[in-house]
């Protein structure tokens, strides 16, 4: 047997995992996708911390509102955040805990 060779039992077993888990593993995929952009690092950056409003993530991330508002709209529709309205203003925060652990080792990595 080839050292580059997967063994039959691990085949299968991946197998049976990837088509057990095709939804999550597009899911995923698409989450991941849409993070990788730098204004979208930025309001995790800062949402990292808590929720916070429109208009303060405006002030932190730095560009204008409409802009900010579309990848705002990308990030929830990714299932990466959540929004709630209080009064004239909406509230983001992650959608997910985990997601800080998932931007707090990017920092790691790439922030040192």
């Amino acid at each position: 047997m080839e050292s580059n060779m997967i063994r039959e039992d691990v085949t299968d077993t991946l197998n049976e995992l990837f088509v057990e888990q095709a939804y999550n593993i597009e899911n995923a995929v698409r989450s991941l996708k849409v993070i990788g952009h730098p204004v979208r690092l930025k309001i995790l950056c800062v949402l990292q911390n808590g929720e916070s409003t429109v208009q303060a993530l405006e002030k932190y991330v730095g560009v204008a509102q409409a802009t900010l508002s579309q990848h705002l709209s990308l990030l929830k529709d990714r299932g990466v955040l959540t929004s709630t309205r209080e009064g004239n203003f909406s509230v983001y925060r992650l959608a997910h805990e985990q997601i800080a652990d998932l931007f707090e080792m990017i920092r790691s990595i790439y922030c040192v």
